[in-house]
């Protein structure tokens, strides 16, 4: 069965830990991990992701472009924002624009786990439904 892929782009080590343990409970993803903005416009601009967990500050862009050009390649995709506080106001500006959800690092982080669960049901991105 082909897996639906994911971009996770973050540069914080706590959060891609926390993310990484979050994500080996979806082994139908495919995971490209990423921690800067140059190589995350370069996969955005190659392929299209089924979902994209993407930070809302990362040195040289933000998280509205990445969530931009990730449903610029794929109308269907579920972005995801990944932010702390501070980004908050940002990263519901990029629900308004496309976006799926954000969560708010790092007590957030646990809701990242509900929202893919629900990705994995509602937006039929299960290999197994294929």
């Amino acid at each position: 069965m082909e897996k639906r892929t994911l971009l996770l782009i973050e540069d914080e080590g706590y959060v891609l830990d926390r993310v990484n343990e979050i994500l080996s409970g979806f082994p139908h993803f495919e995971v490209t991990r990423v921690s800067d903005a140059q190589n995350a416009r370069a996969l955005l601009d190659e392929k299209p992701f089924d979902v994209v967990l993407a930070d809302i500050y990362l040195r040289g862009a933000s998280g509205l472009e990445f969530s931009y050009k990730a449903l610029q390649k794929n109308k269907d995709a579920c972005v995801v924002i990944i932010t702390g506080l501070d980004g908050a106001d940002l990263a519901a500006k990029a629900v308004k624009e496309g976006a799926f959800d954000f969560v708010i690092k790092p007590p957030g982080l646990e809701r990242l786990s509900n929202i893919l669960k629900m990705l994995t049901l509602v937006r039929g991105l299960d290999p197994a439904q294929d």
